[in-house]
């Protein structure tokens, strides 16, 4: 094997991580999927194979904090042992972990992603409903040993007043800012309308979206959760949903759903997860709120914009518009 296989990154020993899983560091080969390196993060995601076993997916994060780590690490056992119990949901197996050097090993799962499946259906090679539908279902199975509690967004209105407040003294620089104190004020309205709703309260996946669905040879994988703890269910909707708009558009000549989405793409979704989510006023207030947290992620400058910060920005004002014209009161 030529040494280029096995180079050893700063920070990432690839032979330790070989030996640390029993396994001969000269049988195996290394590929890299993913590298992000910017002032606020590093990040690495590598796929491992070796003679003697099937291949591994190796993600390394060397500037993050023990705690997040020891959170992202709880995360995915909790949501295995969630999902343990089904033959058709799974979350993609952790393998070993290394605290100190922040590294998770997980087995590779082989199939297509959820977002691969729905730009095949863009040119009728397969059934954009069905990705929905099961999409939906893998989040109804993890979402049904779940409380329900009254839905209470004192702490989340908080925020968006200091990020207005901020926003209006000069203090924080937001991009299209008579706009995004736009959503603020919505978002007060959006709290109202939902307090005291009834709230499913329980596990979450923390980033459910189509990338991070994989169909497997024996069910639907999940992959890359975020550490956010139990708390109101309806943000791992919203989440996939303002993702699914983000990658694929708005509805511009067929029957528009919540936000300007394909009514058809709520219904499948929906299908899936057992219930209609269209009419529940915290999923309102938590498509909002990711809208609003994503806004919060663009520079301010057009000038400063990527290609794709910039798409992301428009269509996050077109959703936010649909969506105030759907629910908004005088």
């Amino acid at each position: 094997m030529s040494n280029s296989t096995r180079k050893t990154e700063p920070g990432l020993d690839r032979d330790a991580v070989v030996r640390a899983l029993g396994l001969n560091p000269d049988q195996a080969t290394w590929r890299l999927i993913k590298s992000v390196s910017t002032e606020r993060e590093q990040r690495e995601v590598l796929l491992l194979d070796h003679t003697d076993r099937s291949s591994l997916v190796v993600k390394h994060e060397p500037r993050g904090s023990e705690e997040h780590f020891a959170q992202l690490l709880e995360c995915y056992r909790a949501l295995e042992r969630a999902t343990k119990g089904s033959r058709a949901f799974h979350m993609a197996p952790l393998v070993w972990a290394d605290s100190e050097r922040q590294i998770l090993v997980l087995d590779y799962v082989p199939g297509l992603t959820a977002y691969a499946r729905l730009q095949a259906s863009e040119i009728e090679l397969d059934t954009r409903a069905d990705v929905l539908r099961q999409c939906g279902a893998w989040l109804r199975y993890l979402h049904s040993e779940t409380s329900v509690v009254q839905f209470d967004g004192n702490g989340m209105l908080r925020r968006v007043r200091r990020f207005a407040q901020r926003t209006r003294n000069g203090e924080h620089e937001a991009a299209y800012p008579k706009k995004f104190l736009g959503i603020c004020a919505f978002m007060h309205q959006l709290m109202r309308a939902a307090d005291g709703a009834a709230c499913k309260y329980g596990l979450r996946h923390g980033d459910a979206h189509s990338r991070n669905f994989i169909f497997g040879r024996d069910g639907l994988y999940s992959i890359d959760p975020l550490p956010r703890g139990d708390g109101p269910v309806a943000l791992d909707v919203a989440r996939f949903m303002t993702r699914l708009g983000y990658s694929f558009g708005v509805e511009r000549a067929g029957e528009r759903g919540l936000a300007g989405l394909n009514a058809a793409d709520w219904v499948a979704f929906g299908s899936g997860y057992g219930q209609p989510c269209q009419d529940d006023p915290v999923l309102h207030v938590f498509f909002c709120h990711q809208l609003f947290n994503d806004w919060l992620q663009i520079p301010a400058k057009k000038e400063l914009r990527t290609q794709s910060e910039q798409r992301r920005i428009e269509r996050i004002l077109m959703m936010f518009q649909t969506l105030r014209d759907q629910l908004g009161r005088d």
